[in-house]
């Protein structure tokens, strides 16, 4: 490939994005192929320290001040872009709709070249039962796999559909053709190695806890949701990646996610109600229902994600060679205290500072 191809990064300083970034470094072939463009990354502040770090992690990364609101940039930047991977927002519908512009704009100034690429991270509970907390029999408690489900099979209430649609539409498209791909990660957790490395799940759970003063569940809180560590994470991008600039990912969806013990919401509350009591964060340990007018903000986004069980198979990663081996070694309920304890002192030293 051309050294003037350019590849947007919409993501590269979060959790995943800059997890990809080290599991790509680690791998000479797919890292031989990425340097063949020029990195240019979305950024809020280019000045700021995670920018720095990102001009460390990639030397020659081009860094292009703006957030996912910022559409004609985004547009911009996708239209001059061989590749576009979003590891930003799974749930953001204009930036979406800017990228499909801007990737179909460069399929008909490139006509006669190769289709423009797309890379997505989506998640699983687009798969979502909508259960509502309630305890579903095991035997009713279906594992999807990537190599049948198709998005029409599930409400388009769910969350991620209305993102996946509009990309999937497009890459259905025979006119201004471009090559899409969503890659559907359980409920990531672990620590990693990216410039981000502390996983969202607990920022965003610790944070609704504090703040309602609730530990709280969507109903009773007995759904399940398929775990898989950040790191397996990283490494199934890369999978993913190669195949995909190799022209050999005739398929436009990914699961990456494992079959260990999955997260019960109600037990993750119970640990992190403890954690959060021992550091004086919440005052009272008990777990409840939350009331309406927590979940109502949250709208079925929330009962989507926070209240069904979602559960999958990756078929299609593992006839690749991909197993989540860092799963393996550090499951889910082991690096949950410490991940919560990590949380709790951070939120703690962002308030007295």
């Amino acid at each position: 490939m051309s050294s003037q191809q350019q590849f947007f990064f919409l993501g590269a300083t979060g959790y995943i994005g800059s997890q990809f970034l080290e599991s790509a470094k680690h791998d000479a072939a797919l890292y031989a192929k990425l340097k063949e463009f020029t990195l240019v990354a979305l950024v809020r502040d280019p000045e700021s320290a995670k920018a720095k770090q990102l001009q460390e992690v990639w030397p020659g990364v081009v860094l292009v001040k703006g957030t996912l609101d910022d559409l004609s940039i985004i547009e911009e930047q996708t239209r001059n872009s061989a590749l576009t991977f979003n590891a930003a927002s799974s749930d953001h519908e204009p930036s979406v709709q800017a990228i499909v512009r801007g990737l179909q704009t460069r399929s008909a100034d490139h006509a006669n070249g190769r289709k423009p690429l797309y890379i997505h991270t989506s998640g699983l509970a687009i798969l979502s039962d909508n259960s509502r907390g309630e305890k579903v029999p095991a035997e009713r408690l279906v594992q999807h796999s990537d190599s049948t489900f198709k998005l029409e099979d599930f409400p388009p209430t769910n969350p991620h559909q209305g993102p996946d649609r509009i990309i999937h539409a497009a890459g259905a498209q025979t006119e201004n053709p471009i090559k899409a791909i969503s890659v559907y990660p359980g409920s990531v957790y672990g620590l990693g190695d990216g410039i981000s490395p502390d996983a969202t799940l607990f920022r965003v759970f610790g944070s609704v806890y504090i703040q309602t003063g609730v530990a709280g569940t969507w109903g009773p809180g007995y759904n399940a949701l398929s775990v898989i560590h950040i790191k397996d994470v990283g490494v199934a991008f890369v999978k993913i990646f190669k195949l995909a600039l190799e022209g050999k990912a005739k398929d436009d969806y990914f699961i990456a996610d494992d079959k260990a013990e999955p997260l019960v919401m109600k037990r993750f509350t119970e640990v992190m109600a403890k954690i959060l009591h021992a550091h004086n964060l919440l005052k009272d340990p008990e777990v409840k229902p939350f009331l309406e007018a927590v979940t109502n903000s949250f709208g079925d986004f929330g009962w989507g994600v926070f209240g069904g069980n979602w559960q999958a198979i990756p078929d299609r990663l593992k006839a690749e060679g991909w197993e989540p081996t860092e799963t393996a070694k550090l499951p889910f309920w082991d690096s949950l205290p410490s991940e919560a304890e990590k949380f709790a002192a951070t939120y703690k030293a962002s308030r007295t500072e």
